[in-house]
């Protein structure tokens, strides 16, 4: 028996996975619940197998359902990709393109990347995403994000990878706390208490790696997941933590927490802007490239960032 789906009732699948319920689903596509409904059990019927749990307050993917939506949506974005190369032919490039960066880095890099495209390409439509280093990674490996920044890694897969820029790791307190910018001496880490982000964050394993290279001892009173979480505790006086000052420059600059350098010098850490192998760059792609060199070479200077484009 053929299978019947379209990549209308796929893209449907996909939202109501996404928001896990069908009305919701409902509202945003702009569909009658009860047609929404009729499209997924036809979907169902046709693959010959349940694809959501209904629950009281709404649904879940079965183990067939998350199989599913994992494969719609490499082909939507396939899709998407055919279409926007098309469109890239055009006098002025068009279509859709995702990036994503790790948390860090959202604050000094997204707000700017949306305000140049806005002014220059109004026609592109952005999708801006921020995680954690190794779900951003995740994410392009599947073809979820056109381009993504991130940390230097020996065996990133199948990714075209350029150097983009390296900057230190500084010691972070609350305003008044360290008398920056009076280096902290490394081996000094050790009598302040840490707030750190929680592995397997790409900086954590950094951390980790300093600690068994350079035998310091730090002193982690709390591991958080939350960047903004970690910045308010910080400020609070709560601890200390080790982060770029790209992370904290807005709160450095209006004095509500202090950076300080190691010395020696001892922690980096080189990102690098990275896409899929197997896809083809548009127009729009080449273009969101050239406008994240350049907004790295515009703002090394105040954001402390050493260039390597």
């Amino acid at each position: 028996m053929g299978w019947h789906v379209n990549l209308r009732q796929l893209s449907y699948f996909v939202r109501i996975i996404e928001l896990q319920s069908l009305s919701k689903a409902a509202a945003v596509l702009r569909v009658a619940q009860p047609a929404l409904s009729r499209q997924m059990r036809a979907l169902e019927l046709d693959l010959g197998t349940d694809l959501l749990v209904r629950h009281g307050w709404g649904v879940t993917p079965t183990p067939a359902g998350q199989v599913l939506a994992d494969h719609a949506r490499r082909l939507l974005r396939e899709t998407q990709v055919a279409r926007d190369a098309v469109t890239a032919l055009s006098a002025e490039p068009a279509g859709s393109l995702s990036f994503g960066v790790s948390s860090s880095l959202a604050l000094p890099l997204l707000p700017r990347l949306s305000a140049w495209f806005l002014e220059h390409h109004p026609k592109v439509s952005l999708q801006l995403l921020d995680g954690f280093s190794a779900s951003i990674h995740g994410w392009v490996l599947s073809g979820r994000l056109d381009v993504a920044v991130l940390y230097e890694d020996r065996s990133p897969g199948p990714l075209v990878t350029t150097p983009l820029l390296r900057e230190p790791i500084l010691v972070v307190g609350a305003a008044g706390r360290l008398t920056a910018p009076v280096p902290v001496s490394a081996g000094d880490l050790g009598a302040l208490p840490m707030i750190l982000p929680a592995r397997p964050n790409r900086l954590r394993l950094l951390l980790d790696q300093l600690r068994i290279d350079h035998g310091l001892e730090l002193n982690v009173r709390v591991d958080v997941d939350s960047l903004p979480a970690l910045l308010e505790m910080v400020r609070s006086g709560q601890g200390y933590t080790l982060l770029p000052y790209s992370a904290v420059q807005g709160m450095v600059t209006d004095g509500r927490l202090t950076a300080a350098p190691l010395d020696p010098p001892v922690l980096n850490r080189t990102l690098v802007m990275v896409r899929p192998l197997d896809r083809v760059p548009t127009a729009a792609t080449d273009i969101l490239e050239r406008a994240i060199r350049r907004i790295v070479v515009e703002t090394a200077p105040a954001l402390r960032w050493e260039p390597l484009v």
